[in-house]
């Protein structure tokens, strides 16, 4: 029996392919209704997150970079947003490692979701001390946040977690 996150080669494009056709349908309308600024923009978003989604292929971590590009295709109680910086070097952590992390990490997210709402998880990679660095920041109502914090602490030794004054959570890890 197949597991739920591994997909098949036609599954894989015919969800990047929706991806794609959603994006360029909304600078078709922008430029249908002559909203050249609006369609411009939108442009703009498609060439950026096709540069991050080469960046986050580039680290040497295919089971990482899958479960990234992948993740907002499924049903999540929270959306998933990531940006790599321009110079982290390849094949600074383990794929396994980090794959890891983050699978049992968004478990724990959605174990704590409160109720649905615009729930957003925003990662970036950059990179220290010649090592992978990651900060996440958590937006949106966890159910018994001290709780969670705990238990993210917990994933990874080499990693903080801090509760901002709005209530937003922040981990820092380095692999």
């Amino acid at each position: 029996m197949r597991k739920e996150t591994e997909w098949t080669l036609v599954e894989t494009l015919r969800h990047a392919r929706h991806d794609w056709m959603n994006d360029i349908q909304v600078v078709k309308g922008y430029l249908a209704l002559s909203k050249l600024d609006e369609a411009a923009r939108a442009a703009d978003h498609i060439i950026v997150k096709a540069a991050q989604e080469s960046k986050l292929c580039n680290l040497g971590m295919p089971g990482m970079a899958e479960l990234f590009i992948t993740f907002n295709w499924s049903n999540h109680l929270f959306r998933l947003e990531y940006e790599v910086d321009d110079d982290v070097a390849s094949g600074l952590a383990d794929d396994q490692l980090v794959l890891r992390y983050f699978s049992q990490f968004f478990s724990l997210i959605e174990r704590h979701i409160a109720e649905y709402k615009d729930h957003q998880l925003f990662v970036r990679f950059s990179e220290a001390d010649d090592q992978l660095f990651v900060r996440m920041e958590w937006m949106g109502a966890l159910s018994e946040q001290p709780v969670f914090i705990d238990q993210a602490a917990a994933l990874k030794q080499e990693s903080t977690v801090t509760e901002t004054e709005d209530s937003e959570i922040l981990i820092e890890a380095t692999f």
